[in-house]
């Protein structure tokens, strides 16, 4: 293992893992790897002091946590991909941390160039106690969606070089997923211009006061990241979103079985914040919420009646309002 590109930090003991990785194979200076019971590949740089199990690389473009190599119980291995330019099995780019079942034979490509073979047996399931099978605790909750859309973005994929989208609406959706996460909500997707973030709750309705102060920190936000020239890069296309808040009860589950790769929401209130955000302009302000939302959370927040609508696919209009700031109270005595 004289290739300089690489350090290996060995972990102790399991030392019949059965699979190990190949570089260079077979080349003069071919590497091999030992799989653990874990095995990650990330950046090496001077004065890094990795783990035992992590495998450094000399790359630049390999990111500092890139991958990480699973084994499960039942003996199969996966790769999650953790990293910023992509990790590929046989050719084919992974999806960024959702697991892929892993075999021998296959080819992991990272970095500028850097492949390694998957070889050798796939160890048997673990010994230990007998991993029963999770019960499924999926049930239905009362929960307060946010939907943030970026305004006329048919227009603006039209008319901004692919690229300078792509990577504007990336760099947006980053910071608006940390301000979903620092406001305790869960990003749950983004579906092309918008993102869908959720709060769980119950019918004492904290999780609608949580969203509105999200909404309201995501909609500034939103409108400081379109004055960022190294944010926002296309020419001509202002940055606008518009922001729909809806509580109700839906029913989450985890999709992917055993090894879950996402979550799957249904009810009443994620196609009505749908809905609600195409109803946002600049008359009735950025940021909409439906009857719910307003009754749950008016004692802390002010709301400003926009009437009724008739949303698309519901039998009867809606109540909806605008949310316009947090409440200011008058100090006791003043």
């Amino acid at each position: 293992m004289g290739d300089s590109r690489f350090r290996y930090v060995t972990p102790s003991g399991d030392a019949a893992a059965g699979l190990f990785l190949l570089a260079d194979q077979g080349a003069a200076g071919e590497a091999r790897f030992a799989f653990y019971h874990q095995l990650e590949i990330g950046r090496d740089e001077p004065g890094r002091d990795a783990a035992p199990g992590t495998l450094l690389v000399s790359d630049p473009t390999v990111s500092f946590r890139h991958c990480v190599l699973s084994r499960l119980a039942d003996g199969r291995c996966t790769l999650r991909d953790l990293s910023r330019n992509g990790t590929r099995i046989d050719g084919r780019r992974l999806v960024p941390n959702v697991e892929t079942e892993l075999h021998p034979g296959q080819v992991i490509e990272l970095g500028a160039g850097c492949r390694f073979r998957v070889a050798g047996e796939p160890p048997a399931a673990g010994g230990g106690p007998a991993e029963g099978r999770t019960i499924s605790a999926t049930g239905t909750v009362i929960a307060t969606i946010l939907v943030g859309d970026i305004r006329d973005y048919t227009v603006l994929v039209r008319t901004q070089p692919k690229a300078d989208v792509q990577d504007s609406v990336n760099r947006v959706f980053a910071s608006l997923t940390s301000a979903v996460t620092e406001h305790e909500g869960t990003m749950k997707e983004y579906q092309g211009d918008a993102i869908f973030a959720f709060w769980e709750g119950d019918l004492r309705g904290r999780q609608a006061g949580a969203a509105c102060r999200a909404a309201l920190a995501l909609d500034r936000l939103a409108r400081e990241l379109a004055g960022d020239p190294a944010v926002w890069t296309p020419r001509d296309f202002a940055l606008r979103m518009d922001w729909a808040l809806a509580t109700g009860s839906v029913r989450i589950d985890a999709l992917g079985g055993a090894r879950p790769t996402g979550l799957s929401m249904v009810g009443d209130p994620v196609t009505f914040a749908f809905r609600l955000e195409k109803f946002a302009n600049d008359e009735t302000g950025r940021i909409l919420a439906c009857h719910a939302t307003r009754e749950m959370a008016k004692r802390d927040y002010v709301f400003r009646d926009l009437g009724e609508i008739q949303a698309k696919g519901f039998d009867k209009p809606d109540r909806v309002y605008a949310l316009e700031g947090l409440r200011v109270r008058e100090e006791a005595g003043a």
